[in-house]
């Protein structure tokens, strides 16, 4: 990194809109070493029941009071506040999929009272709510669904339509009182991949004050048979969403995923085998991009971010100053 780089990063509020890991104090340690200041973490998916989701909402709890000084579970706007660096990380607790909801719309409450403050409506296929973006029907979304953005918008929870079908999420996007965000997903201008978004869907989550996080998720970035993607293809996207809807409504969702060991052999056997139209010819070796495949190498996009002619505001923007605007105006 240059100074100016590593000045501007140290400066800076930095978020990631999307962090998907295992929940141990080596993970925060590594977050924190790396320069985040908070995170989307998922604490549940779309595989889990209610039952599960309780379950691994109480492990993070136990991260946390194991760890007091490291970590905080962000509940309001007011825990967004404050400096970066401060040595301590705040979550926001994460749903991929709403699926632990059942058909219980009682259940939004009962996630909020325990710290969940994001939940993202559907996982690439449908469910209560609506269609995700693998589905060959998509209907749009549901009667539940409307209840469902309603209560989250009443309780202050983030609306996240990453992975719903183009469909749902405009329809969620119109019906929600509060902006929408789409936390780990990419321009489909720039790779024509199921999981990224149209310039439709683009151009309304911005209207209504949204945000995009892009991902390192490396058939988002650019098609693998070509070899594993670089960061200056993540940069094109970045700057594609800029581009067209404004430095206000870009962020990093990184997506992140370490797929070493035990993690690569569940990947290998889950997501790409499930989910080969997202995947495309990615494996556990090449699941993010050459240049950004760590959270420690969050620096290098710093700095490709200034080199690309990004101003340092704008930067602080896309590094985390969008995300937090968003989040504190939702959590109230």
């Amino acid at each position: 990194m240059s100074d100016e780089a590593r000045a501007l990063q140290r400066d800076a509020f930095v978020i990631d809109a999307l962090v998907a890991a295992p929940q141990s104090p080596a993970i925060v340690d590594r977050l924190l070493a790396a320069g985040y200041d908070a995170v989307n973490w998922t604490v549940a998916g779309h595989s889990e029941s209610t039952d599960g989701a309780l379950a691994r909402i109480a492990a993070f709890y136990w991260l946390r009071d194991a760890i007091p000084d490291r970590l905080a579970i962000v509940r309001s706007a007011a825990d967004l506040d404050g400096a970066s660096g401060s040595g301590l990380l705040r979550a926001l607790l994460g749903f991929q999929g709403a699926e632990p909801l059942g058909h219980h719309l009682h259940l939004v409450a009962i996630f909020h009272a325990l710290g969940v403050r994001v939940i993202q409506l559907t996982y690439n296929e449908a469910n209560p709510l609506g269609s995700g973006c693998l589905e060959p029907d998509d209907r749009g979304l549901t009667h539940f669904g409307i209840q469902v953005v309603r209560e989250m918008n009443r309780l202050g929870m983030v609306v996240d339509l990453t992975h719903v079908g183009v469909r749902t999420s405009l329809d969620a996007i119109a019906v929600s009182a509060d902006p929408c965000v789409f936390s780990h997903s990419n321009a489909r201008g720039l790779r024509d991949n199921p999981r990224n978004l149209s310039d439709e869907q683009l151009a309304a989550v911005a209207d209504r004050g949204g945000v995009v996080g892009v991902a390192t998720f490396a058939d988002f970035v650019a098609d693998t048979r070509a070899g594993q993607p670089r960061l200056e293809q993540m940069l094109d996207h970045v700057a594609y969403v800029a581009d067209r809807v404004g430095i206000d409504h870009v962020g990093i969702g990184s997506d992140i995923f370490d797929t070493s060991g035990a993690a690569g052999v569940w990947w290998t056997a889950n997501t790409k085998r499930r989910y080969p139209e997202i995947c495309g010819a990615m494996d556990e070796q090449m699941h993010g991009i050459a240049g950004f495949e760590r959270w420690d190498e969050f620096g290098n996009l710093t700095e490709g971010l200034l080199r690309r002619g990004f101003g340092p505001d704008e930067v602080r923007k896309i590094i985390g100053g969008n995300v937090r605007r968003v989040f504190q105006q939702i959590l109230r």
